[in-house]
């Protein structure tokens, strides 16, 4: 298993400093898209190599709003995302973290409620509570349902898994977060095991996979061990953070300090030989850091790198370095 780093922001200094905590490989991270142009995808690889890392995923992909919903211009979407795979390959980038909710805007797709609730020392952490949740709003994308989503999903998987496949680019479908529907009056449908069952049978090629993130699967209430044993070879990818509560009620814990056996976890992720990115996802943010809590302040993640690296080493064995 390989650690990984988000670095917010992606400044010289920051690169620099994750590279000193044993960081690796860079997550290329932004949800609004990604370079398009191989030459600038080229130059933000080397920014990261002459930092001591090398970019090992993307995460959030080229734009997909038209494609989630099946709107008019997902075509023009698709082929975009098919020459982004190819760059993606090109420059020996092996992994890309998407996700299928309706993207609204970039804060309404990960919904929340708060981002000031109190975790360990008053820490501020996000969470949600259905119950403050005004999920009556109707937006300018009306309703969706199940079927659509699941029609839009399919269209999609059959046109780009090919060019993943000739990029040998693996796709690692992120959950539905929170694994709730529908918000907002619109479907989201990787919400579930099953549902995840569902996305592989699609397109039962080996890159179509997912993004195993610990906190969406435990908002789901499921059993991690038992689901990270479920699909196996299918996990592209890891985010590592846990959750406390229900799926109506839950707050963003430490990694620490909630309630999954997170060595039991990664013993799980040993024996099904995975060997892929590992990254520390939503952290709470610390007394030491100011401004909008986004989950990635800099000091929680340095503190949950330490975190990952603390259960790799036992688990996995030292890697030199």
């Amino acid at each position: 298993m390989k650690l990984s780093a988000v670095v917010n922001p992606p400044t010289e200094v920051n690169l620099r400093l994750v590279a000193q905590l044993g960081v690796e490989e860079l997550v290329y991270y932004n949800m609004q898209g990604m370079p398009a142009e191989f030459d600038e995808l080229r130059r933000e690889q080397r920014r990261a190599e002459s930092c001591g890392l090398r970019i090992g995923a993307v995460e959030g992909g080229p734009p997909i709003d038209l494609i989630v919903l099946g709107k008019a211009g997902r075509d023009q979407q698709i082929e975009n995302y098919k020459r982004s795979l190819d760059h993606m390959g090109r420059l020996g980038i092996r992994t890309l973290c998407y996700n299928f909710m309706p993207q609204i805007t970039a804060d309404a797709m990960v919904m929340r409620t708060s981002t000031t609730t109190a975790e360990r020392g008053g820490a501020h952490t996000s969470s949600f509570r259905m119950a403050d949740f005004d999920n009556e709003r109707l937006t300018a994308d009306g309703r969706t349902t199940d079927a659509q989503m699941w029609d839009n999903l399919e269209y999609f998987l059959r046109r780009i898994v090919p060019a993943a496949e000739a990029a040998e680019v693996n796709l690692a479908m992120h959950p539905d977060d929170p694994p709730l529907s529908p918000l907002w009056n619109l479907s989201r449908i990787m919400r579930s095991v099953e549902n995840f069952e569902r996305l592989i049978s699609v397109a039962p090629s080996p890159v179509n996979g997912l993004t195993f993130c610990q906190g969406c699967f435990a908002e789901m209430g499921e059993d991690l061990v038992a689901t990270i044993r479920r699909f196996g070879p299918r996990i592209h990818f890891v985010h590592c953070r846990d959750v406390a509560g229900t799926p109506l009620d839950f707050r963003e814990t430490f990694p620490d300090n909630g309630p999954t056996d997170m060595a039991a976890v990664f013993r799980a992720y040993r024996d099904i030989g995975y060997r892929g990115l590992i990254r520390s996802d939503h952290v709470p943010q610390l007394a030491t850091e100011q401004g909008e809590n986004d989950g990635y302040g800099l000091h929680g993640n340095i503190f949950a790198i330490g975190y990952i690296k603390g259960l790799m080493e036992p688990i996995f064995g030292k890697t030199p370095g």
